[in-house]
Formats: C-alpha cells, sequence, structure tokens
C-alpha cells in the first residue's frame, strides 16, 4: 500500500482552485446530474472533525468558469454498476500507485464479472493522486475524469492507465500520451485536451480528496463497503468475495427487519 502523508497539503498548494456539491450516481449506464449524492452521505460518517475543511473548500472559489454538465457526467461516469445495488463500495486509489494497478488488472476484472455487472454492488472510484510520491498522478487523474466528462469513457481510459501505467508515469510528456490513448478509445480529442487544459474537473477531483481524507485514509489502494467496512490494502478475489458476500447478507438481514 502506498502512504497518503505529505498529499493534501501538497495537492492543496498544488491547485487552490475548489470544489462544489456534485449531484447524485446515477443508474447502470449513468446520467449526469445524478452522481455524487452517495459520496455525500459517507463522508459526515466517516471523518466529522474534517468537516469544516471541506466546507471551506467548497466555499473558496465559484465555479462559474467551469463547465458544470463536463463534472457531472464526469462524476457519473466512474460510478459502476446498478444505482440501487444493495452493497455500494468506494475504491480510493491512484492511478500511479503500483498496487491499485495489480487490484484494477488481477483482481476487479473478476470482482466486476461477479458482483458488479450481476447487479450486486455498485462500484465508485475515488481519485486520491498521491503527488508527493507520484508526480504524474494528479494529471492521470484529470484525463481520466476528461475522458469520463467529454464521453463517458472513464472506465476505458482507467483501464488504459493501469495497464500503461509504466509508459505514461516514465515519459517526458504524459499529456502526449492520454491524447493518444483518447483518441485510440474513441474519445474526441479536442474536449478532451480542453477539459484537461482548462481543469474543468478540478472540483471533482478536489472533492474526492476532501472525501479521502474525511474517511482517513492513510494510503492507496483503500476501500469503504457500504459506509461501514474498511479494507485496506491490495486483497484477492477469494478475500473480496468472502466480503461482499458478508456485505450481501448482512444488508438482506437488513432489509427484511
Amino acid at each position: 500500500m502506498v502512504s497518503l502523508s505529505g498529499t493534501v497539503q501538497s495537492l492543496r498548494r498544488a491547485r487552490p482552485r475548489v470544489l462544489a456539491a456534485v449531484p447524485r450516481p446515477g443508474k447502470a449506464t449513468p446520467q449526469p446530474g445524478k452522481v455524487m449524492g452517495r459520496l455525500g452521505k459517507v463522508t459526515p460518517r466517516l471523518g466529522p472533525a474534517l468537516l469544516p475543511l471541506a466546507v471551506a473548500l467548497c466555499a473558496a472559489t465559484p465555479l462559474a468558469a467551469q463547465d458544470t454538465s463536463v463534472i457531472e457526467r464526469a462524476a457519473a461516469s466512474r460510478a459502476r454498476g446498478a444505482h440501487d445495488a444493495p452493497v455500494l463500495v468506494f475504491e480510493i486509489a491512484d492511478f500511479q500507485c503500483p498496487y491499485c494497478a495489480r487490484f484494477s488488472l488481477d483482481v476487479f476484472p473478476r470482482l466486476d464479472s461477479a458482483y458488479v455487472r450481476s447487479g450486486k454492488v455498485q462500484w465508485v472510484f475515488v481519485n486520491l493522486p498521491l503527488t508527493s510520491l507520484h508526480p504524474r498522478a494528479w494529471a492521470a487523474a484529470e484525463a481520466a475524469l476528461c475522458a469520463g466528462g467529454v464521453a463517458d469513457g472513464f472506465w476505458t481510459f482507467h483501464d488504459r492507465l493501469f495497464a500503461e501505467q509504466s509508459q505514461w508515469a516514465e515519459a517526458e510528456n504524459p499529456h502526449e500520451l492520454f491524447v493518444r490513448y483518447a483518441r485510440e478509445a474513441g474519445i474526441p480529442t479536442e474536449p478532451f485536451e480542453a477539459c484537461i487544459l482548462g481543469d474543468d474537473v478540478v472540483s471533482l477531483l478536489l472533492k474526492d480528496v476532501v472525501f479521502a481524507a474525511a474517511a482517513r485514509v492513510s494510503g492507496t489502494p483503500t476501500f469503504v463497503i457500504d459506509q461501514e467496512t474498511v479494507v485496506v490494502g491490495l486483497k484477492s478475489f477469494e478475500e473480496w468475495s468472502a466480503l461482499l458476500d458478508e456485505a450481501i447478507r448482512r444488508k438482506a438481514g437488513t432489509d427484511q427487519r
């Protein structure tokens, strides 16, 4: 697992712009304007001591210069699975984190098939770019969110970033690679580049960082299951299957009361 130490302060210095409330999550094919409600419900439970930080960030700068439709679409795009799934999982990850890449490549495809696509779990990706350790992580997170914001392509870009992590992480100019990845994925490159260069999704990215801080996340990958269970580090499919089956059983028991 990669540690968070020192990263939040460096992010705040590097990106002084702030976030605004973003709407609720959508269904299996999410619709803009319905994305972050479930995220908002989790934050107060996990970290009430850090809520003043979130409020201060939200209030500091308006979003008049940003395209809120892109933000809403980006937020919707990274929610995977049915909105009414009984179990909700937040994955808090860094695109340059090697353990996050291993989870994405080796474990998540099986979880996606067994739990997400079957309607049992909704999975939401939360960005936590650990810039003190991974200097290109913020740019990668922006690129992925922009792929979602302009073409509902977050997960396609997510997969490419983790599959090609060593390539873009070591590149002199990763932006050129991100544009190529977008073009090869069928994402229109002109609005994609405009989104990145205009910092159009920075408010959503900062909201993710605040959520991670409020959840007292100490490294990546970290996962939050149903506002109750925190899973830290890289786990096997079998370990995940046991955790999710238990969460599903617990939710079924609660619903029957």
